[in-house]
């Protein structure tokens, strides 16, 4: 391995003869020092790992540096990439960094440090879960959020029944939350208001769009990354951690996860002025009519409601899980990580897009499952972005097309309507097909010029 100064390879060697081992009831990993590969280009030189995650980010300079170095870049990362303590070091004065307790900053030795690596804190399960269940039923409780209160059944005993610790990172978080029913799931659901069931929603989008969907037989659905608010992808995020999340500054690994979450963005609005100015070409576009499925909406596609926040920058669904995560820091001392966070959180927007009303169907995927994965470089902001592309109509889908709706600027709208009636006619025939109750028409609006 080649290093960069003496003085990494004396911290490189120092650390790893150690042997120093992580030990939980369940399960023993290794400690190590891990040089970040080359090409990666990291503001730091070292990980430290236990087993395959990584608890730490190290930069090494020498002593003068120690107290002007600017290394805000490391503290950029490692908020960016969820790493609980970032490090700067001469090699025997160790400045440490604890995300976990609030950013607190101590100077250590060597000795000290490599203690301050391997400390277990010793917790009192059983107490803290009662505690944790108490606190989240309070607040829950003592919130505004009655369909909340009302659909949530044993909310106490299923917070106490999904509890778990994680012993390294030292966090509490709900178990099986890759399960759809599982309680913080099941929280951000109930946010998310499901008293009035989704019919039909409407999509905006331009001629040329619904003219490929029809002749490939596809209906595309878009990586966040590359849509037209492209602030959005951490705003919950930026609001319940109160850290200004940048998506450059990620690691690959959080990069995938964002390039793997998928958008079809639709609105209450049928026939709406804005929204044709918006979306749909300056009204030239056409409006997709369609039907929820709403048996489909199970395992990998979510559909809701967008939950936007108050004029003034208040919202009162992220304020209630902020307030679980520092209520549970303040009295009880204790990390709480959301897990699911990372889905939910695009269904969260400011109060300036209010006036969308939008729905958006999720769909997570599985780079080692049918549709696969394409890219393509967008047109609105020249990003590179990932897309997948379903069949029309396809019988898993949540969304069915009902209706084309052409706009009230669209070219030739009556020759065109005319021609798009007789093309899914056509289309009908073919019995890779699924279009016998689409339907194509006219907006209403005759006055936009």
């Amino acid at each position: 391995m080649k290093f960069d100064s003496e003085m990494e390879e004396l911290f490189y060697k120092r650390f790893n003869q150690l042997n120093l081992k992580y030990t939980i009831p369940s399960k023993e990993f290794l400690i190590k020092a891990v040089r970040p590969q080359m090409s990666e280009r990291l503001p730091f030189d070292f990980y430290i790992t236990i087993g395959a995650i990584e608890v730490a980010v190290i930069e090494l300079k020498s002593t003068q540096y120690l107290k002007i170095f600017d290394y805000s870049r490391i503290d950029t990362y490692a908020s960016e990439n969820d790493i609980r303590f970032y490090v700067l070091s001469d090699g025997e004065q160790f400045i440490v960094t604890d995300r976990n307790k609030g950013f607190e900053k101590v100077i250590l030795n060597f000795n000290q440090f490599v203690d301050k690596i391997i400390e277990r804190k010793q917790v009192n399960l059983n107490d803290i879960k009662y505690r944790v269940a108490d606190i989240i039923k309070e607040l829950i409780m003592e919130s505004k959020f009655k369909f909340l209160k009302d659909h949530f059944d044993n909310l106490h005993q299923s917070i106490l029944d999904e509890l778990v610790y994680d012993e390294i990172n030292q966090r509490f978080y709900f178990d099986s939350f890759e399960n759809i029913n599982n309680v913080e799931n099941k929280i951000f659901r109930l946010l998310l208001k499901d008293d009035k069931p989704l019919r039909k929603i409407y999509r905006y989008t331009t001629l040329s769009t619904i003219y490929s969907c029809l002749k490939y037989n596809t209906y595309r659905i878009n990586c966040l990354v590359g849509m037209n608010d492209t602030t959005e992808v951490n705003y919950a995020e930026n609001f319940v951690f109160g850290t200004n999340k940048d998506f450059t500054k990620a690691n690959w690994k959080r990069v995938e996860t964002y390039n793997n979450r998928f958008i079809s963005s639709c609105s209450l609005k049928k026939d709406d002025l804005t929204q044709w100015r918006l979306y749909a070409d300056d009204s030239k576009g056409i409006c997709l009519e369609l039907k929820v499925i709403n048996e489909k909406l199970e395992g990998k596609f979510i559909l809701k409601r967008i939950s936007y926040g108050k004029r003034g920058g208040a919202h009162p669904e992220l304020e209630l899980i902020k307030t679980i995560r520092s209520r549970l820091n303040d009295e009880l001392n204790i990390n709480f990580d959301f897990k699911t966070l990372n889905t939910w959180k695009h269904f969260f927007k400011p109060h300036d897009y209010a006036v969308e009303q939008e729905v958006r169907l999720l769909y997570i995927h599985d780079d080692n499952e049918f549709p696969k994965k394409d890219w393509l470089l967008t047109t609105s902001h020249n990003i590179l972005n990932p897309f997948v592309e379903f069949k029309l109509n396809d019988p898993d889908m949540p969304l069915h097309l009902t209706k084309i709706v052409l706009g009230p600027k669209c070219p030739e709208n009556q020759i065109n309507k005319k021609q798009f009636q007789q093309y899914i006619r056509d289309l009908r025939n073919k019995p890779e097909y699924i279009l016998s109750d689409v339907e194509v028409g006219l907006s209403t609006i005759n006055n936009y010029r």
